[in-house]
């Protein structure tokens, strides 16, 4: 969790609220990652870290970049949005804010992210049966993601949220030499 969750939390709900009223919720997803991929440009990164905290001419002037590199990907809401951060000193939330907004966005819809992470790719059939076994066991739509690790002996890991299930066999062999070494 990074420094700025905390100040970017009312921006981000404030968003969620305003996109959800409006039933664009994908919309604005879309909108606040072309935002974060602008903000997270090297040259307008660096701008935005050194205007933290004041509003300046030189961040007037940051504001009227992001605004005219993000014309006609992003709607006049998102614009009141990029003002609103820049008026409160409050550009370098916009990640946080992206990120707030996307767990805000997979709650309502009722959605998990999932990361799977195995020495080799699962096949078809395996993500197909563990994505349904995580449906039902988790309540919620699975979005996985494969992972490969080659440290990975054999095995899987899976991460949905805060949950980790370690089925790993470096976990297994590590938890039997413990065993081992405890008697």
């Amino acid at each position: 969790m990074s420094d700025y969750t905390n100040i970017a939390h009312p921006y981000a709900k404030a968003s969620f609220d305003f996109a959800l009223g409006e039933n664009k919720l994908q919309e604005w997803h879309s909108m606040l990652s072309i935002l974060v991929t602008v903000a997270e440009e090297e040259t307008i990164a660096k701008q935005i870290s050194s205007a933290e905290g004041v509003h300046t001419q030189q961040s007037e002037e940051l504001v009227n970049l992001i605004i005219h590199v993000c014309q006609g990907l992003v709607d006049d809401h998102v614009i009141n949005l990029i003002k609103v951060l820049a008026e409160n000193g409050r550009l370098a939330v916009i990640r946080d804010l992206f990120n707030l907004f996307s767990d805000l966005k997979d709650e309502h819809e009722r959605v998990i992210p999932v990361t799977v992470t195995s020495s080799e790719l699962l096949t078809q059939d395996q993500v197909t049966s563990l994505t349904a076994a995580l449906e039902k066991k988790l309540e919620r739509q699975v979005e996985m993601e494969q992972v490969i690790d080659n440290s990975l002996v054999g095995g899987i890991v899976i991460k949905a949220g805060e949950t980790v299930i370690d089925g790993s066999l470096n976990t297994s062999i590590n938890r039997l030499a413990h065993q081992l070494h405890a008697r």
